[in-house]
C-alpha cells in the first residue's frame, strides 16, 4: 500500500507537484484574507482561520497517507480545492456556519494533495518542489489581490489546476477544466460570484458596488439618501452625518484657529468643514483608499494612502492635525492611537500647534471600557506632548499639545464663534456652553483618571484589546464561551497522538516543535508589520511565500546532505525566533523604525522556513521514504503544533503579552526540545 508501482512512479512530474503546493497556498491566502470580512477586520482572527487550515491540512495528510491510489487523489484534490475555496467564501459570507468549519473542508483536501507526492520521489525533492511552488503561490496573490476580487482570483487558482493535471498528463480532467473556465471567464461568473455575495451582505442597502483593493473590497452602498463605504466588511466613511462632522471638527477648529490643517479621515463632511473654515489656507487630507476618492468627491487637497506614513513623509508643518480615523478595532487603525503615532504627531505640529484625536464615549456616561480606553491613548501622548486634554465631545477628543494649553470653556469657544460669523447647525454657540460645561468635563475627567489602563502602544496594542471588549460588550457576545484555550489543547493532544503513533516521537515532536516556533514567527510578523508600518493584508500572501521560500532552500539542502544533524536544524528556527524577539524590543524602545523592523522580521520568518523545511524531509527519511502513512502522521504532528500556535500567539497571548514575550516563549519551546533531546 506504501510503494506504488513504477508507472505511477513515473505519472506525476515536477511541474505538477509544484503547482500543487502553488494550488494550495494560493487558494489559503485568499480564504484568509477573505474570511476577514464579517469579522470587522480584525487582524487576529485570522488565527481562527489559519488554525482551521493547518489542522485541517495535516489531518488531510494523515488520512491521505494511508491511500495506495497516490495520483488520483492527487488529481481529485486539485480539482476540488478551487471549488472548495469558492463555497469557503460563500460560506463565510453568509454566516451559515462557524468560520472555522467553512475552512477545515479546504485544508483537508490540501493536506491530501500535499502529502501524495512523497510515494514517487525523495523527501527533499518533494518538499522543496512544494515549497517552491508555494512560495510562487504566495507571490501571485501579492501581485493580483489589490485588483481582482476572490471570485476572480479563485478563478486564476482554476488555471493551476489545469497546468498540473497537464503535467502529469490527466489529459481528459484537464481539458474539461479549461472548458470550464473559459466558460466562467466568458461569462463572468467568477466576478459575478464575488459581486452576488456582496450583494446578499448588504442586502439592506441600495446601489451596492463592490471594487477589489488591497484590503479584500471595498463596498459602497445606499439607503434612504445615505451614503456609505466599507473596507473588509468593516465601516470606513457615510455621509451625510453633519452632526457628527461638525462635533468632530468644530471644536479643534475654535481652539486652534489654524492656517494650515492636516485632516486624517475618510468623512467628506468632516474635510468639507475644515476646508471651509475662516482663516485656513491650506488643508490637506489623506484617505486610506484611492477607491474612495473615485467615489466621493473630497474638498482641497487629496493624499492617498496610510494616514500614519503620509505625516511620517511630510516635512511640513501643521497648527492643527485631526485624526478620525476609526476605532482601533484593527491594528491598521490602532497605529493612529499609540505612543510611537503620537511621537510623528508632535514633530509634524508648529510650535503652538494643536493636534485632535477622535476618541469614542458616550453622550453622558462613559462605559468603564471607554474610559480605560480613552486613558490607555492619553498615556501613549504623555511622554510627546506637554499637555493633553480629553474633551466629552462627539464621544470623545483627546487634545494635545507643545505650546500652551488652550481654554477648552464651552462660554469662551462659544463667543469664538460668534466673532468668526461660524454657526453650525448641531454645533454652535447655543450649545457649547452645555457640552463643554465645567461640571460636564469634570464628571469624565474623573472617571478617566480613575480607569486602570496600560500605555497603547504598537506592539503591545491595550487599545485594540480594550475596543474589542467594548464590542463583545455592544455585541452582546461577552456571555459566549471563547474555545481558543481548549482548541489549542485539543491541537496539542492531536499533535503527541501523532508522533506516537509515528513512531519515533521525539523526532515527530521536533518537527512540532519546529512547526510551531515558524508560526509563531509568521504570526507574529503580520501583526507587528501591520501595527508598525501599515501594510495591508496583502501581506499574507508575502508573508507565507517568504516562509515557503526557506521552506525549499531548507529542504533543498536536506536533499543534498547539507543539512544532517536534527538538533542544529530545529534550533535554527529558536535563534530566529530570539533574534526576532531583539528587533522587536528595539523597535519599542525607539532604535529602529518600521521598515528596518518589518526587513528584520522577514529574514526571521525565512530563517524559520529554512528551519522546517529542513527538518521535516530529514525526520521523514527517518521515518522511511516512500512511506505516505507515517510521513503524514508527521505532518499531523507538525500541523497541531502550527494550529496550537496559529490560535495562542495572535489571539490569546500578543494582546496581553505583546510581541517580543510571545516570541521568547516560543524560543524557549525549542530550548525544551533541545535539551530532552538525545544526543
Amino acid at each position: 500500500m506504501e510503494t506504488p508501482s513504477r508507472s505511477e512512479k513515473t505519472s506525476l512530474s515536477s511541474l505538477s507537484i509544484f503547482a500543487g503546493g502553488l494550488l494550495s497556498i494560493l487558494v489559503q491566502a485568499i480564504v484568509l484574507r477573505e474570511s476577514l470580512f464579517g469579522r470587522h477586520q480584525a487582524e487576529l482572527t485570522t488565527g481562527i482561520v489559519l488554525a482551521a487550515w493547518i489542522i485541517g491540512s495535516g489531518l488531510g495528510a494523515a488520512a491521505g497517507g494511508r491511500t495506495s491510489r497516490h495520483r488520483l487523489f492527487w488529481i481529485a484534490g486539485i480539482v476540488i480545492l478551487p471549488i472548495l475555496g469558492f463555497l469557503q467564501i460563500a460560506a463565510s459570507r453568509t454566516g451559515i456556519l462557524p468560520l472555522a468549519l467553512t475552512v477545515l473542508p479546504a485544508g483537508f483536501t490540501a493536506g491530501v494533495v500535499f502529502i501524495q507526492p512523497f510515494a514517487f520521489d525523495r523527501p527533499g525533492r518533494v518538499y522543496a518542489l512544494e515549497a517552491l511552488g508555494a512560495a510562487a503561490g504566495g507571490g501571485i496573490f501579492v501581485l493580483f489581490s489589490p485588483y481582482l476580487l476572490a471570485g476572480e482570483l479563485l478563478g486564476i487558482s482554476i488555471l493551476f489546476s489545469i497546468i498540473g493535471l497537464l503535467a502529469c498528463r490527466s489529459i481528459v480532467p484537464g481539458l474539461i477544466l479549461t472548458v470550464i473556465l473559459f466558460v466562467s471567464q466568458l461569462l463572468s461568473i467568477p466576478e459575478d460570484f464575488s459581486r452576488h455575495l456582496g450583494s446578499m451582505a448588504f442586502c439592506n442597502y441600495e446601489n451596492v458596488q463592490i471594487y477589489p483593493s488591497p484590503y479584500g473590497e471595498v463596498v459602497t452602498a445606499s439607503r434612504r439618501g445615505q451614503h456609505v463605504v466599507f473596507r473588509s466588511g468593516l465601516l470606513s466613511a457615510t455621509w451625510p452625518s453633519l452632526e457628527s462632522a461638525e462635533q468632530t471638527v468644530i471644536v479643534p477648529l475654535a481652539a486652534s484657529l489654524p492656517c494650515a490643517v492636516l485632516y486624517i479621515g475618510s468623512s467628506p463632511e468632516e474635510a468639507g468643514i475644515i476646508t471651509s473654515w475662516p482663516g485656513v489656507d491650506r488643508c490637506v487630507t489623506v484617505v486610506p483608499e484611492r477607491t474612495l476618492t473615485e467615489v466621493i468627491e473630497y474638498p482641497g487637497e487629496i493624499g492617498i494612502g496610510d494616514g500614519r506614513q503620509y505625516l511620517a513623509d511630510d516635512t511640513l508643518l501643521y497648527d492643527l492635525i485631526i485624526v478620525s480615523a476609526g476605532q482601533p478595532l484593527t491594528l491598521l487603525s490602532n497605529r493612529f492611537y499609540t505612543a510611537e503615532f503620537m511621537k510623528l504627531l508632535a514633530g509634524r505640529l508648529t510650535p503652538e500647534g494643536i493636534a485632535c484625536i477622535h476618541l469614542w464615549g458616550g453622550t453622558n456616561r462613559l462605559h468603564p471600557l471607554e474610559a480605560e480606553l480613552a486613558r490607555s491613548v492619553a498615556l501613549a501622548s504623555e511622554n510627546c506632548f506637554q499637555w493633553n486634554r480629553i474633551i466629552p465631545i462627539s464621544g470623545l477628543l483627546l487634545m494635545v499639545g507643545n505650546g500652551s494649553e488652550p481654554s477648552f470653556e464651552g462660554g469662551l469657544l462659544a463667543g469664538r464663534l460668534d466673532s468668526l460669523g461660524v454657526a453650525g447647525l448641531y454645533v454652535n454657540s447655543g450649545t457649547l456652553p452645555y457640552d463643554l460645561s465645567e461640571f460636564r468635563t469634570a464628571a469624565f475627567d474623573e472617571q478617566i483618571v480613575a480607569s486602570d489602563a496600560e500605555t497603547n502602544t504598537d506592539l503591545h496594542p491595550e487599545g485594540f484589546r480594550i475596543a474589542h471588549e467594548l464590542w463583545d460588550f455592544r455585541m452582546n457576545e461577552e456571555g459566549k464561551t471563547d474555545l481558543t484555550i481548549p482548541a489549542v489543547g485539543l491541537f496539542l493532544l492531536i499533535m503527541v497522538a501523532a508522533a506516537l503513533l509515528s513512531g519515533k516521537p521525539l523526532t515527530s515532536l521536533g518537527v512540532a516543535a519546529a512547526g510551531f516556533t515558524g508560526l509563531s514567527v509568521e504570526v507574529i510578523t503580520l501583526v507587528s508589520i501591520q501595527a508598525a508600518t501599515g501594510y495591508s493584508w496583502v501581506l499574507v500572501g508575502a508573508v507565507t511565500g517568504i516562509f515557503m521560500t526557506g521552506c525549499a532552500l531548507g529542504a533543498f539542502w536536506t536533499d543534498k546532505g547539507l543539512m544532517r544533524n536534527p538538533a542544529r536544524i530545529i534550533a535554527l528556527s529558536g535563534m530566529a525566533a530570539f533574534f526576532s524577539a531583539v528587533v522587536l524590543q528595539l523597535y519599542s524602545i525607539g532604535f529602529c523604525g518600521g521598515f528596518f523592523l518589518a526587513l528584520c522580521l522577514l529574514f526571521g520568518t525565512f530563517v524559520c522556513g529554512v528551519s522546517s523545511g529542513g527538518i521535516f524531509p530529514n525526520a521523514a527519511r527517518v521515518l522511511g521514504a516512500g512511506s505516505t502513512g507515517k510521513i503524514g502522521l508527521l505532518d499531523l504532528a507538525e500541523h497541531g503544533g502550527s494550529a496550537a500556535a496559529s490560535l495562542l500567539m495572535p489571539l490569546v497571548l500578543f494582546p496581553l503579552l505583546g510581541a517580543v514575550n510571545v516570541l521568547l516563549i516560543a524560543t524557549a519551546w525549542i530550548a525544551i526540545w533541545i535539551i530532552v533531546h538525545p544526543r
